[in-house]
């Protein structure tokens, strides 16, 4: 644990606060890993409100238990990773209760499980965008975190605190995109070319509203926003900075994420897998480093943004190209 948290940048003074909440996510692992799994298997299986019912349970555990222990206990940042956990917990059981009462598809039993018919390769190849993506970024958390540790804590605490917010922004229009990858999936397995084409340019015309939308509203409330998080002036004047640069990319990242799943969902993962490593590897960290020794800390808040700006023009140019073999 100790050198884990001090490669992503803990010091004297923020260690012990990220070795309570990190001992806690440890053995809570498996549960969030089970119910993440569970909720995109359920949802293939066209039961979306159970996905949702299940995704629910264990945020409204979470945000109902974090006061009691955050505070009510005086477990700080611990008691955060205790109410992540229990929450993880519900909704992997309720998912074990849909998997065994309810659905008419799918079992867990042992006999049932196989890999022939090339399905541990087709599983492995449809998600390893997704897995790189995943990688990369606590890769590229982890040099931005030391970049940032350089300039103090004041700029660690705000790009978490940035990160946090920025996520609604994104999250919305990533689960627009991953939403109809079900949608996406079936119409090109039935071959409807026209149906497919419909999902596609329907969900980005929503991602593009909602991404307008919200980074007007995160532009326009930027410093109440960062005050939801943290009362320290310092802290909120680094992250109104960092945050303006972060919500740049908002009125089109979702265009990104929907020519990704598009070109998973027709059998196209490896440009998927290249945007993937382009978006949080191999074009985020070297331009996070050049930025840096340009413009300082003000050229890293844009880092994220100018990746974004290359990652989506890259992947309308890899899509409008397979598109047309459809």
């Amino acid at each position: 644990m100790q050198p884990i948290l001090h490669l992503f940048g803990a010091n004297a003074q923020t260690y012990e606060f990220a070795k309570g909440y990190t001992f806690h996510i440890a053995y809570g692992a498996p549960f969030i890993i089970w119910s993440a799994a569970s909720s995109f298997v359920v949802r293939a299986e066209g039961a979306s409100r159970e996905a949702m019912i299940g995704c629910m349970i264990g945020t409204i555990a979470n945000i109902v238990l974090d006061p009691v222990f955050i505070t009510g206990l005086g477990m700080g940042a611990a008691g955060a990773a205790i109410a992540t956990t229990i929450g993880n917990m519900l909704a992997s059981l309720y998912f074990l209760w849909y998997f065994l009462k309810k659905s008419n598809v799918f079992s867990i039993h042992p006999k049932y499980f196989t890999c022939r018919d090339h399905i541990l390769t087709g599983v492995c190849t449809t998600g390893l965008p997704t897995a790189i993506f995943s990688v990369l970024m606590s890769v590229s958390m982890i040099v931005l975190n030391q970049i940032l540790v350089a300039y103090g804590n004041t700029p660690v605490a705000a790009i978490g605190i940035v990160f946090k917010a920025n996520m609604f922004v994104i999250f919305l229009q990533m689960g627009l995109a991953n939403g109809v990858q079900s949608l996406l999936g079936y119409n090109y397995g039935a071959g409807n070319r026209q149906r497919f084409m419909d999902v596609d340019k329907f969900t980005k015309k929503c991602c593009i509203v909602i991404g307008v939308l919200s980074t007007a509203a995160y532009f326009f409330l930027r410093e109440p926003i960062i005050r939801m998080f943290i009362s320290d002036p310092n802290v909120v004047s680094c992250g109104v900075k960092m945050l303006v640069g972060y919500i740049l990319s908002g009125p089109f990242i979702g265009i990104l994420f929907c020519n990704m799943n598009c070109l998973q969902s027709t059998n196209h993962a490896t440009y998927a897998t290249i945007l993937s490593v382009l978006r949080q590897g191999l074009l985020f960290i070297p331009l996070l480093c050049l930025l840096n020794v340009l413009f300082g800390i003000n050229g890293v808040a844009f880092a994220q943004s100018l990746t974004d700006g290359i990652a989506t023009a890259l992947s309308s140019i890899f899509w409008h190209a397979k598109r047309r073999q459809l």
